[in-house]
């Protein structure tokens, strides 16, 4: 098999039900090698076999990684990213167990990294100016917008949302971004797409459609919200606090 040229890295909290499914719908066509990248992140069910059993039937490379404990979201990525770049893989993409981030649509978000027009790829559900017609609640819909909003106006960045969990990685970007300090919560994402801008980074926005049913997960708004409300209050306070190491 050929060294992987992109890492998968799908971070995952008890998914024993929703990964198999969610990994053969990776598309075998249309990417470089890859390896997906299973971080168990404190499962209580077996949510690791199911990620190995589905692999093995999908011909799918798989390194399962666990932490004995569930650590959060972003500490779940940067395990992964962190292994990631250990490989030597030149692109990573991000991609969550419950599907709500469609896997078929791996190949477009990846596509401006490998043609070398991009450095970070920021899968957008309102971009696409179909998200309330697929199903994203009105409300989450609003908030999104006003929020993002919000965070354009603190940092002084213009990007369509912060708020979406299919991003995609060069390695340039995750050398030049120092992620280890970053949330380890819900709203890493965000903060990479913030690094992201403010170190002059390209990123590409790219539309993507978004699945809401009843095994898509939801973030518990008020941590979220306060979450973001202290990311904001600390950058007003001490400007771009994220990244200090001057650019290479």
């Amino acid at each position: 098999m050929s060294a992987p040229e992109l890492a998968v890295i799908v971070p995952a909290l008890d998914a024993e039900r929703t990964l198999p499914r969610t990994l053969g719908r990776i598309p075998k066509a249309g990417l470089p090698p890859l390896v997906v990248i299973l971080v168990d992140d404190g499962s209580r069910d077996g949510t690791a076999e199911a990620g190995r059993r589905a692999a093995a039937e999908n011909g799918l490379d798989l390194e399962v990684l666990r932490h004995d404990a569930n650590r959060g979201y972003g500490a779940a990525q940067k395990t992964g990213l962190r292994r990631a770049l250990d490989l030597g893989c030149r692109f990573h993409a991000l991609l969550h167990a419950d599907g709500q981030y469609a896997p078929e649509e791996l190949p477009a978000v990846v596509r401006p990294l490998i043609a070398g027009r991009a450095d970070m790829v920021f899968g957008t559900r309102v971009g696409s100016g179909q998200a309330l017609a697929q199903g994203m609640p009105r409300s989450r819909y609003l908030g999104n917008r006003a929020i993002s909003l919000l965070e354009n106006l603190v940092f002084g960045l213009h990007f369509v949302e912060y708020h979406a969990g299919y991003t995609a990685y060069s390695t340039l970007a995750l050398r030049r971004i120092e992620f280890a300090g970053l949330t380890d919560r819900f709203h890493f994402d965000g903060e990479m797409l913030l690094c992201a801008g403010k170190l002059g980074l390209r990123v590409a926005e790219v539309p993507i459609a978004t699945h809401y049913g009843p095994e898509s997960s939801s973030l518990p708004a008020l941590p979220y919200l306060w979450e973001i409300a202290g990311i904001c209050g600390r950058y007003l306070r001490r400007g771009y606090f994220f990244q200090r190491r001057p650019p290479s």
